[in-house]
């Protein structure tokens, strides 16, 4: 007689994240954009108050439970992207200690995040084969492989940490969103009080040529400034629709200044990701409301923003024709500033080897070849191949541009099943930014500070309670 079949048992649920006290959501938001704003302006006085940031970063990620983690890695990477009127270079060897920082903090997120679960097992396995894959293209074919294996680390360190780190984030991005809301404000404020502040290269010779005259606010670049908004629009737009009091206050004011902000960076990238993060997350959000309230904010936002469309292109279309052009000539076609010829070198290096390419984060014969035009010689190994598609497939070809692909769909994959629709929204946000500047494996700014937002927010859903994020 066969034995009765044993029940399965569930797979026990994780411990609930620590639930705020009334009003903390609140209280939280304010206290981090009031720390982030008051260093803010004390670095005006002396750049070391930059370094308040990653302390407190470091105390809270190490001593506190239930927080914004990525958030708080967030605020530390930012310092290193702040405009140089704050004079920065005076504390000496920053960018090497930050780094150091940057991965003892993801480290301890990590550990203290799987001792509750592992989240991102799947998509983690797809980008660590992808860095392995790119390891080997590295040593195999790269220019420069000391360089390519270094970035190699640092990227794949940074990446994994970052999805390995998440179970280990609270639900509210306390975090991010005061340091989105402080940098936004303070940045569209300085243009009214005193716009010299914003635009780096008044305060610093060596930033003339990339600032080319264009607004960056309190951050060193406007490109750098108005995509970083971009990609952070969905978590601002979410807070206001599905917060009440002073959250949804105050990601309403951030929302305001980041659209102000991408209307006068004269960034098309930020721009086309601004339209993108807009359109999906009202969109999803719609879709995913599950109060009045919340569809009722969604509906009003995305009519307020077809009236200013159609209000902008009736009224500046031709400024809005030599913005999208970078030309006076309207007649002329669209000009890509340069990148056109960056996108094709990278071609040519990917059809000279099609499997595996030519190493991690470095010029290739063909870009090198073009040292002149693009500034990238054997001294200078930081290069910027604008487009990150044909980048993939010059340094990983095709077998590592295919993987890292996958590992991009497993994350979608994953936060369409629970809801998370404002990862989901961040992250194409961020690939449109990609479609100008190709950062997305660059950690040390803007690519790094994406990755964080997008993570932060990996826990914003409109489903209420949180849906299972257990072991898998």
């Amino acid at each position: 007689m066969p034995l009765p079949a044993r029940p399965r048992t569930p797979w026990p649920e994780p411990p609930p994240f620590p639930v705020p006290p009334p009003g903390g959501d609140s209280l939280q938001t304010a206290l981090m954009t009031l720390v982030i704003s008051a260093v803010l302006v004390a670095m005006n006085f002396n750049g070391t108050f930059a370094l308040l940031l990653p302390v407190l970063a470091i105390a809270l990620v190490l001593f506190s439970r239930g927080w914004d983690d990525h958030g708080l890695i967030f605020c530390a990477l930012i310092i290193l992207s702040f405009s140089y009127y704050y004079s920065l270079g005076q504390v000496v060897g920053l960018l090497t200690v930050m780094r150091v920082v940057l991965l003892a903090l993801l480290l301890i997120a990590a550990v203290k995040s799987l001792a509750r679960r592992l989240e991102y097992g799947a998509a983690a396995a797809a980008f660590l084969l992808f860095f392995l894959l790119s390891a080997a293209s590295s040593v195999l074919f790269s220019m420069y492989p000391q360089i390519s294996l270094l970035k190699v680390g640092f990227a794949g360190f940074f990446l994994l940490g970052v999805m390995l780190a998440a179970g280990g984030t609270g639900r509210f991005p306390y975090a991010l969103l005061g340091a989105v809301i402080a940098v936004a404000v303070l940045s569209a404020a300085l243009f009214f009080i005193n716009p010299a502040v914003g635009y780096a290269y008044s305060q610093d010779p060596n930033a003339a040529f990339t600032a080319s005259g264009r607004y960056s606010g309190v951050m060193n670049h406007p490109q750098l400034l108005a995509c970083l908004l971009a990609v952070n629009i969905p978590v601002l737009l979410f807070m206001y629709v599905s917060q009440r009091g002073l959250p949804s206050a105050l990601s309403l004011l951030g929302l305001v200044c980041a659209f102000f902000i991408n209307a006068i960076s004269s960034s098309r990238t930020a721009m086309l990701a601004t339209l993108v993060a807009v359109g999906l997350s009202v969109f999803l959000y719609a879709r995913a409301a599950v109060d009045q309230e919340s569809a009722r904010k969604t509906k009003t936002v995305f009519g307020l923003c077809i009236l200013l469309l159609l209000a902008g292109g009736i009224a500046f279309s031709e400024q809005i024709a030599t913005f999208v052009r970078k030309t006076e000539d309207v007649g002329a076609g669209i000009s890509l500033s340069g990148r056109e010829e960056i996108i094709f070198a990278s071609w040519n290096g990917f059809l000279d080897r099609p499997l595996l390419g030519h190493g991690f984060q470095v010029p290739s014969p063909f870009t090198e070849h073009g040292a002149s035009t693009f500034g990238l010689t054997s001294e200078a190994t930081s290069v910027e191949k604008c487009f990150f598609l044909t980048m993939l497939l010059e340094e990983a070809g095709l077998l590592g541009t295919a993987v890292f692909f996958l590992g991009i769909l497993l994350l979608y994959r994953h936060w369409l099943r629970k809801g998370a629709v404002v990862s989901v929204a961040a992250m194409t946000a961020f690939l449109m930014v990609n479609v100008g500047e190709a950062c997305i494996l660059s950690p040390s700014s803007l690519g790094g500070l994406c990755w964080l937002s997008v993570f932060a927010a990996h826990n914003l859903t409109f489903r209420d309670p949180p849906p299972d994020h257990g072991p898998r």
